[in-house]
């Protein structure tokens, strides 16, 4: 059994005609019966029942079909990405979200600088965007590679790549209630306000969804930047949301913050989000590849 073989079957299966199967593969009708015949001849079962013309799938035709469309979808997709790799120049859309500037992902202009160097073939067209921005983004398959601080879930849609993981912690001022505390539950964290750099349910959909269970309500605000929240961390009108725990350094703005304030069970990661359907997603997980060899090297996290 080959993909030649599979290729013709699932095209066979659903127009459920030989002669317009034949066609639309470029083939002829007796070439397709024959690689048909070699396939149920392999298997040992029969894949279509004709029945005065009138052609269906047996019960191992539709098992057939259904164990191999994904697979030869893959594989299709996968040759397509390399002809147009091989045969010209690869422009990826790439979106980092604003909020893992200046903390969460330090130096990446000369990284992306090196990558470049590596990969000529691949040209990057780069944006900044907000989180849910990024997410929408990706999820829609309107980028190639969304770059964003989540906390990990699932997303069917896209291949996601961690880059750096960290526990979840919440920066505060010193007329916050939070102000020294080492750990915080979610309804201590219900009591303040927040400054979250994307919406909770979006990069935050694990405790969202913890929060939801519990009728647990935030009470946040969502900024566009690590700027905007830094100032309502420094006129005391809000917590940060977006931080994390033994981070390197703190900002260089001189604003008091507290130790900050661990929140169990919950981490945060910088991960990449290729998604599945764009033509370029192998050429996109190369620089997802790249972008997760280079932080995981120490000196990648220098200021």
């Amino acid at each position: 059994m080959d993909l030649i073989q599979l290729r013709y079957f699932l095209r066979t299966a659903e127009t459920l005609n030989y002669s317009r199967a034949a066609e639309s593969l470029y083939i002829s009708r007796q070439s397709l019966r024959q690689t048909l015949g070699n396939l149920e001849k392999e298997l040992g079962k029969p894949l279509f029942l004709n029945d005065h013309n009138r052609l269906s799938l047996t019960e191992y035709g539709e098992y057939l079909a259904l164990s191999t469309r994904d697979l030869v979808a893959d594989f299709n997709t996968m040759e397509a990405d390399v002809a147009r790799f091989f045969g010209q120049a690869v422009t990826l859309r790439v979106a980092f979200s604003v909020s893992l500037f200046p903390f969460h992902l330090p130096n990446v202009e000369p990284i992306l600088q090196a990558f470049r160097a590596q990969y000529p073939h691949i040209s990057l067209d780069v944006s900044r965007l907000t989180a849910d921005e990024v997410i929408d983004g990706a999820q829609a398959g309107e980028l190639d590679c969304g770059v964003v601080l989540q906390m990990p879930t699932p997303r069917p849609d896209c291949t996601v790549t961690p880059l750096r993981t960290s526990e979840v912690a919440i920066g505060s001022g010193p007329d916050s209630p939070l102000w020294q505390k080492e750990e915080i539950t979610l309804e201590e964290l219900a009591s303040v306000p927040l400054a979250t750099m994307g919406s909770p349910e979006k990069i935050a959909a694990p405790l969202w969804a913890d929060c939801q269970r519990r009728g647990i309500t935030l009470n946040y605000q969502v900024v566009p930047d690590t700027i905007q929240a830094l100032y309502l961390l420094q006129s005391s009108q809000a917590s940060i949301f977006n931080t994390y725990r033994n981070g390197r350094g703190v900002h260089p703005l001189s604003i008091p913050v507290n130790p900050k304030s661990h929140l169990p069970g919950y981490t945060w990661e910088v991960a990449t989000l290729c998604p599945k359907s764009r033509p370029n997603h192998h050429a996109a997980q190369i620089l997802a590849s790249f972008l997760k060899k280079k932080y995981a090297h120490p000196d990648a996290l220098l200021p």
